[in-house]
Protein backbone atom coordinates (compact mmCIF):
# COMPACT_ATOMS: atom_id res chain seq x y z
CA UNK A 1 0.00 0.00 0.00
CA UNK A 2 2.55 2.40 0.63
CA UNK A 3 4.24 1.59 -2.65
CA UNK A 4 1.08 2.40 -4.60
CA UNK A 5 1.12 5.42 -2.21
CA UNK A 6 4.72 6.50 -3.25
CA UNK A 7 4.29 5.98 -6.97
CA UNK A 8 0.93 7.83 -7.26
CA UNK A 9 3.19 10.63 -5.10
CA UNK A 10 5.89 10.71 -7.62
CA UNK A 11 3.03 10.27 -11.17
CA UNK A 12 1.13 13.16 -9.59
CA UNK A 13 4.37 15.34 -8.96
CA UNK A 14 5.55 14.57 -13.05
CA UNK A 15 1.96 15.02 -14.08
CA UNK A 16 2.07 18.75 -12.39
CA UNK A 17 5.81 19.40 -13.45
CA UNK A 18 4.76 18.87 -17.25
CA UNK A 19 2.16 21.11 -16.36
CA UNK A 20 4.12 23.95 -15.12
CA UNK A 21 6.80 23.80 -17.63
CA UNK A 22 3.74 23.81 -20.91
CA UNK A 23 2.06 26.80 -19.10
CA UNK A 24 5.44 28.41 -19.02
CA UNK A 25 6.15 27.72 -22.66
CA UNK A 26 2.73 29.22 -23.85
CA UNK A 27 2.92 32.52 -21.57
CA UNK A 28 6.49 33.15 -22.45
CA UNK A 29 5.96 33.56 -26.35
CA UNK A 30 5.22 37.73 -27.27
CA UNK A 31 2.36 38.57 -30.23
CA UNK A 32 3.71 41.15 -31.73
CA UNK A 33 1.67 42.82 -34.58
CA UNK A 34 1.35 46.38 -36.95
CA UNK A 35 -1.72 49.17 -36.54
CA UNK A 36 -2.22 51.30 -39.68
CA UNK A 37 -3.85 54.34 -38.42
CA UNK A 38 -5.44 57.95 -39.62
CA UNK A 39 -5.77 60.63 -37.55
CA UNK A 40 -9.18 61.58 -39.02
CA UNK A 41 -10.58 58.61 -38.75
CA UNK A 42 -13.18 58.03 -36.30
CA UNK A 43 -13.15 53.94 -36.47
CA UNK A 44 -8.70 54.28 -35.92
CA UNK A 45 -9.72 55.98 -33.09
CA UNK A 46 -12.81 53.30 -31.60
CA UNK A 47 -10.15 50.58 -32.08
CA UNK A 48 -7.20 52.51 -30.19
CA UNK A 49 -8.95 54.20 -27.64
CA UNK A 50 -11.39 51.00 -26.81
CA UNK A 51 -9.92 47.98 -28.57
CA UNK A 52 -6.58 47.44 -27.59
CA UNK A 53 -6.21 49.29 -24.38
CA UNK A 54 -7.99 45.83 -22.37
CA UNK A 55 -5.70 44.02 -25.01
CA UNK A 56 -2.62 45.39 -23.24
CA UNK A 57 -4.04 45.09 -20.26
CA UNK A 58 -4.64 41.47 -20.26
CA UNK A 59 -2.00 40.42 -21.98
CA UNK A 60 0.73 42.81 -20.80
CA UNK A 61 4.24 42.24 -21.93
CA UNK A 62 3.39 39.36 -24.42
CA UNK A 63 1.59 41.63 -26.77
CA UNK A 64 3.17 44.37 -28.19
CA UNK A 65 1.57 46.04 -31.17
CA UNK A 66 3.33 49.17 -33.06
CA UNK A 67 0.76 51.99 -34.91
CA UNK A 68 1.68 53.73 -37.67
CA UNK A 69 -0.14 57.05 -38.45
CA UNK A 70 -0.28 57.57 -42.07
CA UNK A 71 -0.05 61.51 -42.19
CA UNK A 72 3.61 61.12 -42.62
CA UNK A 73 4.65 59.78 -46.60
CA UNK A 74 7.21 57.53 -44.71
CA UNK A 75 4.55 55.69 -42.83
CA UNK A 76 2.17 56.24 -45.96
CA UNK A 77 5.38 54.41 -48.18
CA UNK A 78 5.75 51.49 -45.23
CA UNK A 79 1.34 50.69 -45.30
CA UNK A 80 1.89 50.75 -49.47
CA UNK A 81 5.04 48.31 -48.98
CA UNK A 82 2.26 45.59 -46.10
CA UNK A 83 -0.42 45.91 -48.98
CA UNK A 84 1.34 44.46 -51.68
CA UNK A 85 3.34 42.01 -49.20
CA UNK A 86 -0.21 40.91 -47.99
CA UNK A 87 -1.58 40.98 -51.38
CA UNK A 88 -4.63 42.78 -49.74
CA UNK A 89 -7.34 43.23 -52.26
CA UNK A 90 -7.95 46.86 -53.23
CA UNK A 91 -11.73 46.66 -51.65
CA UNK A 92 -10.48 45.85 -48.18
CA UNK A 93 -7.71 48.35 -48.33
CA UNK A 94 -8.93 51.16 -45.46
CA UNK A 95 -8.03 52.11 -41.81
CA UNK A 96 -7.52 50.61 -38.98
CA UNK A 97 -5.40 47.98 -40.60
CA UNK A 98 -3.75 45.54 -38.50
CA UNK A 99 -1.13 43.03 -39.84
CA UNK A 100 -0.68 39.83 -37.31
CA UNK A 101 1.32 37.08 -38.28
CA UNK A 102 -0.54 36.09 -41.73
CA UNK A 103 -3.38 37.49 -40.98
CA UNK A 104 -4.98 41.39 -42.22
CA UNK A 105 -7.48 42.45 -39.94
CA UNK A 106 -9.87 46.12 -41.07
CA UNK A 107 -11.84 47.96 -39.43
CA UNK A 108 -13.45 49.10 -35.94
CA UNK A 109 -15.69 45.56 -36.28
CA UNK A 110 -13.31 42.85 -37.71
CA UNK A 111 -10.41 44.06 -35.52
CA UNK A 112 -12.13 43.67 -32.15
CA UNK A 113 -14.24 40.62 -33.12
CA UNK A 114 -10.42 38.46 -34.40
CA UNK A 115 -8.03 40.06 -32.57
CA UNK A 116 -8.30 38.54 -29.58
CA UNK A 117 -8.54 35.14 -31.04
CA UNK A 118 -5.43 35.67 -32.88
CA UNK A 119 -3.65 36.40 -29.79
CA UNK A 120 -4.61 33.73 -28.07
CA UNK A 121 -3.85 31.43 -30.84
CA UNK A 122 -0.29 32.84 -31.98
CA UNK A 123 0.37 32.73 -28.04
CA UNK A 124 -0.14 29.19 -27.84
CA UNK A 125 2.34 28.47 -30.86
CA UNK A 126 4.99 30.53 -28.70
CA UNK A 127 3.94 33.92 -30.45
CA UNK A 128 4.63 35.75 -33.81
CA UNK A 129 6.94 38.48 -34.97
CA UNK A 130 6.04 41.61 -36.36
CA UNK A 131 5.13 41.34 -40.11
CA UNK A 132 8.63 41.46 -41.96
CA UNK A 133 7.32 44.77 -44.23
CA UNK A 134 9.90 46.08 -45.80
CA UNK A 135 11.45 49.38 -44.23
CA UNK A 136 9.57 48.72 -40.81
Amino acid sequence: MRKLFLIGLIGLFFVSACGTRTEEQSSSGVVRAVLFWSETCPHCHQVLNETLPPLQEKYGKQLEIRTIELSDPANRELWAAALEMYKVPPERRGVPMLFIGDKVLVGSAEIPDQLPGLIEQYLAAGGVDFPAISGL
